[in-house]
This record gives C-alpha cells, structure tokens and sequence, in this order.
C-alpha cells in the first residue's frame, strides 16, 4: 500500500511524516519530465461559478489557481511569501499601505500586459457591490484604493491596519485577472476567467467537466515551481463526479489518471491496489459545525456548549474517515501558523448538565422542551456533500438526539446554502476553509462582504481577530489567535470536528502530483509517463 504524505513546515508547527513511493515534486523518481497528453481528473464538486473574485468555493480554486497568478506565492513547505507577479515588495510599519514593484515580462493569455493598471482594476472590481464577492472582498477589509505610481508599481492602501493582506494575495481570490474579461459582467467571468497562469478555460460544462488547455510562452511561474517554462500538460479535464464511488471506480477502470478527494476507505483500498494515494492536510478551519447565536434559544451559550460536549468527534473520524483524518483540537488545522489547541471534552453527561440547568426537560419522545418549545436545530447544508458529511450529519443527529437535541437535516444545493448564510436564515450549519493564515477566522467568521451578516457576530471576538489584523508583530498576532481560538471554544462558537485532508489517488503514469499552500492538487509540475 503507497501512502504518500506531504511535509508543510509552518512558522506555528512542524508536521513530520513519513513519505513512501516516488518523489513528490521534480520527475518523479529522477525521469526526465515529458510533455504532452491529457490528465483526466475526477474531482467531487462543481464550481459553480469558476470567478474567485466571486466564489468562496474551493472547488472555484482547484479550476482558477492554473489560470490565474497572483501577485505574490506562498511556498507549500515552509509558509513564506515570495515573488511572483510582484518581484518585490515593501510594507509600512502599521501595515495600511503595500507598495508592489511588478515584473515586467507577464502578459495575460488575451495579450495585454499585467501592469499596474491591471491590479487596480482587479482590486477595485473586487470590493465593487456588482461584483457581489462572497469571501474577496472580506481579505480586503478597509481598502482605500490603489494608487498607480509607475507602469510597473502599485500602492495599495487601506484605511486600517491589514496585516493578513499580503498573505491573502498569495491566493486565487485576490489573483490577477485580466481586466479587458470584465467588460462582460460577473455572469460571463463565472463561466470563464482570463488570467496569465499556464493554462486557459477552454471549456467548461456546469455538473460536466471544466477543461483547462495550456498555454504557450509561459515564463513567469514563481520559485516555489518545480520548473520554469510551459506547462507539461497539454490539457486538464477536470470531470464532475460528486458520487465517491463513481471517482474510485473510474480510476480503477483506468478512464480517468486521477481522482481527487477520495475517501478514507477509498484511500486504502486504492492503495492496496498499487495507485499511488498522496495525503495533505489543509489549512485553515477545521470542518467545524456553527450555531446561529443570533436565533434564540441558541443565543444562550450554555446550549451551545452542551452541543459542543455532545459531539463525539472521536467517533466521527474513527467511523467515518478510519482515522485517516485527525479529530480537531481547536477551530484552526495545527498546520495553520497561528494554531492553538483549545478543544472542548466530550461528555454526554455535562451535555445534559448544561440542559438541565438551563431548564430544558425531555419529553416523552426523548427531545427537551421548555415553555412548549422543542429543543430544535434546523441544519442546513451542501449537498451533493463532499468527505460523507452528508454520512457525518446524520451521525452528528443521532449524537446529539441521545441527549435530547433533535437536528432536522436539511441538504441544499450550495446556491441555496450561500443564499442562506447571506440572509442569515439558517439554524446550523458547517463549513471548512482553505487559507495558511490565522486571519482566516476574521474573513470568514466575521465577513460581512456581499452584505451578509457574519457568521459569528461575538464583540469580543472581533477585537481579538481585529488586533491580531493590526500588527505585523508575530508575537502581538500569536496572541491575539490564541485568544481568538479559546474565545470560540469557550462560547461555543464553533464546534471543530476534523482537519480536512486531501487524500488523491493517481495511476503510475502520473507524476509529479503536488499540492499548493492551500492544501489543494496544482497541476502546473505534473506531468504524465506514457
């Protein structure tokens, strides 16, 4: 069995593991990498929309992240941000203004140049209302505007302190597109970006397929990159197959190269099969379950709390994920540099504890009222669900009914869901997140970017994430995480079940399978042995 596992060495954590079977960057196992062919790739969820000025999704990065660069790179091993688009860059002290000196060489793949006209449009379109951003636009929170000084330099400023700005750059959602593509409006960009990255969309069926095509004369990958020069692919078929059964299945009938999130018993199975399973922790938050404490009765944090103590998270990734993926120990992956282990116990007992001294009674049918109100959470989530959490959901439902909390599962199209939390019409829901930084709770739990109410509105809160926000200082920013994390678990404001962990089967003839800092496959290395 070939289990491969990546190394990510953050400032906040180092994770060793073991790692078998060929190389994971270069050629593989010392081959000369070969150009050409298609790689047929299964992957579990549309994008929807494949804009990442728009789209919060991570599937909306796996498509984009090829198409679009971004000013700056994070390296996937060591968590420092270096060069890309902007071959240098300065910082003042308070971190409201960031002055970007652009290479001069990179053009988009529709011919105009990226310039420093084409990153204001970019980021000015990205905080515009039409744009109606549903995660940009939280990364810049405060932007005053960029200010143009040379062809080649840009100022942007912001109106207070945005410390995590320039890792957020690294990214596709703040990544660079080409300005003469909005022109269409936000429909069109949904359904095909313009960027200077190594590949273009060439074509893209909604619940099919997205196509990506190479391009040519590409000279501008940053130094993380295992090579210089054009990609080797000559195209990626990214197919649509939400079923997990249908992804393994076509890999072990050879009609795809690879398929992407795989399942933990997938996983095992495949590799016992000899393909080749690659394992990456992701960072960011943990796939953690929200209360809406604006919705009485669940602004009484003692509920939540009793939730909190009800979910088993030991059982979830024993039953569920073989333990494949980690239980959680705070709503932050330790592989997210400002990660702090604050984890509550689980404990049916406090559970009912904490109901009983709340004064909710069980009834007959074993579900806790008070004042002839049941004891209710409606959960709204994504389905087609990815990772069996629609599995996990119901699990999570019989937990929390053996202490007297009935949850009426409530699977919607992600339109639907993102609808939902916009409005703020939603009981229950969960989400995890990609981003290597800490501030990632700010702009996402705190966002209120397309007009939403933030997901976790606690004042006390918001003055944590909004310190650790205003400094560069990595001591003042340590600190501020870690009393942002504790804040969470002790209010219950997320309840962190499992580090999301992206488990990738590939065929022999793939090589060169890696994983950006995000946690996600990038395809712009690997290249295919037939």
């Amino acid at each position: 069995m070939r289990i491969r596992t990546l190394v990510l060495v953050t400032a906040a954590t180092a994770i060793l593991t073991g790692c078998t079977g060929k190389s994971e960057s270069g050629g593989g196992d010392g081959a000369t990498p070969r150009a050409g062919g298609t790689l047929t790739f299964a992957t579990d969820t549309d994008p929807g929309c494949l804009d990442p000025h728009q789209s919060p999704a991570a599937a909306a990065l796996l498509t984009g992240r090829g198409v679009v660069d971004s000013l700056v790179a994070q390296d996937p091993r060591t968590g420092d941000v270096v060069p890309w688009l902007a071959e240098s860059w300065k910082t003042d002290e308070r971190a409201t203004t960031y002055t970007f000196t652009l290479r001069g060489d990179a053009t988009f793949s529709d011919g105009a140049p990226v310039d420093g006209a084409a990153v204001k449009a970019n980021l000015d379109r990205i905080v515009a209302p039409a744009t109606k951003s549903l995660l940009a636009a939280g990364f810049l929170a405060g932007y005053a505007g960029t200010t143009v000084t040379a062809d080649r330099t840009v100022e942007v400023r912001f109106s207070q302190p945005n410390a995590g700005f320039l890792q957020a750059a690294t990214t596709a959602f703040l990544g660079i597109q080409s300005p003469g593509s909005f022109a269409a409006g936000p429909a069109a960009t949904c359904r095909k970006i313009v960027g200077s990255g190594p590949f273009t969309v060439s074509d893209y069926v909604p619940q099919q397929r997205v196509t990506l095509a190479r391009r040519t004369g590409y000279r501008w990958a940053p130094r993380t990159a295992a090579h210089q020069g054009d990609a080797f692919l000559e195209k990626v078929v990214l197919t649509i197959a939400p079923d997990n059964g249908v992804r393994s299945g076509s890999l072990r009938s050879r009609q795809v190269d690879a398929a992407g999130n795989v399942t933990p018993r997938d996983a095992v199975a495949l590799g016992e099969a000899g393909f080749d399973v690659h394992r990456r922790e992701q960072a960011g938050i943990a796939y953690s379950l929200f209360i809406n404490g604006a919705k009485a009765p669940w602004t009484d944090a003692a509920l939540r709390q009793a939730v909190a103590h009800a979910v088993d998270r030991a059982q979830v990734v024993k039953t569920l994920y073989q333990d494949q993926y980690a239980r959680a120990t705070s709503v932050l992956t330790p592989t997210t540099p400002g990660y702090r282990a604050s984890e509550t116990t689980t404990s049916a007992a406090e559970a009912k504890r904490l109901l009983d001294a709340a004064g909710w009674r069980a009834g007959s049918d074993g579900i806790r009222a008070k004042d002839g109100q049941r004891l209710t959470l409606r959960w709204t989530y994504v389905s087609p669900a990815r990772e069996q959490r629609d599995l996990l959901a119901q699990l999570v439902q019989q937990q929390l009914r053996a202490v007297g909390v009935e949850v009426l599962l409530d699977p919607a199209p992600a339109g639907d869901v993102i609808r939902r939390q916009t409005t703020g019409d939603w009981q229950m829901g969960d989400i995890s997140f990609l981003r290597a930084d800490a501030d990632v709770l700010r702009t996402v739990l705190q966002s209120s970017a397309g007009g939403r109410p933030p997901i976790v509105n606690d004042p006390t809160l918001a003055a944590a994430l909004a310190e650790g926000a205003g400094t560069l200082d990595p001591e003042v920013r340590k600190t501020s995480y870690a009393q942002a994390q504790q804040r969470i678990a002790e209010q219950a404001l997320a309840i962190p079940v499992y580090n999301p962990t992206y488990l990738l089967a590939t065929g022999d003839q793939v090589r060169a399978a890696t994983f950006d800092a995000q946690g996600l496959p990038q395809f712009y290395d690997t290249w295919l042995d037939h």
